[in-house]
């Protein structure tokens, strides 16, 4: 059984943030609120909604087992990894993919994608 949770509709595309079945949780489009601030502070949004989303699932950051980030341009690498660093944990971090691509809206500077394992259902 799938259990599916903050759906929406974005420009006429269905689809939901946080998809549940077995063992896996899969979140997507996780992107910041705020579309005001620096790469830090978008970064740091994303990150506080993945964080939100863990817990619904009644999981942390210890349990993620895979996240793609997608920045709009590399040259904020550098910004991104500032706040990443300092959230997730240096001994058991998630393995991580960071790409560049033209993002959905203009002023969208980064969007996450993660996958978490909870090891007991």
């Amino acid at each position: 059984m799938i259990t599916r949770s903050h759906t929406e509709t974005m420009d006429g595309a269905h689809r939901a943030l946080l998809c549940q079945s077995g063992n896996w949780v899969h979140m997507t489009g996780i992107q910041p609120r705020n579309l005001d601030g620096d790469i830090k502070a978008q970064a740091q949004d994303a990150i506080d909604k993945l964080d939100e989303l863990l817990r619904e699932a009644g999981l942390t950051q210890a349990d993620l087992f895979t996240v793609t980030i997608w920045l709009k341009d590399m040259r904020y690498f550098s910004g991104l990894n500032s706040v990443w660093n300092q959230w997730v944990d240096a001994a058991n971090p998630p393995a991580r993919t960071c790409v560049s691509g033209e993002l959905y809206r203009p002023d969208l500077l980064l969007e996450i994608v993660a996958v978490a394992y909870r090891p007991e259902v």
